[in-house]
């Protein structure tokens, strides 16, 4: 697994416009589903509209853990 860091940079998919570059970057994330809301974790960002594209596999942990204490 590859670790990112902040700032790091790469690319994603962006709905209707196709491969955009990314930024690394600590946000607020809040989980639609299950209405969680999760402080500083390590999202991939559109440089241009600031959207949230990708989520790393080193983040996905406090999501999940985030998303079932919700569920409890």
């Amino acid at each position: 697994m590859k670790i990112f860091r902040e700032g790091d940079r790469g690319h994603a998919l962006a709905p209707e416009r196709g491969r955009v570059e990314i930024v690394y970057e600590y946000r607020t994330v809040e989980l639609e589903k299950s209405n969680a809301t999760v402080r500083n974790v390590l999202v991939g960002v559109d440089l241009e509209t600031g959207e949230v594209l990708t989520v790393p596999a080193q983040s996905t942990p406090r999501l999940k853990a985030a998303r079932d204490a919700k569920s409890d």
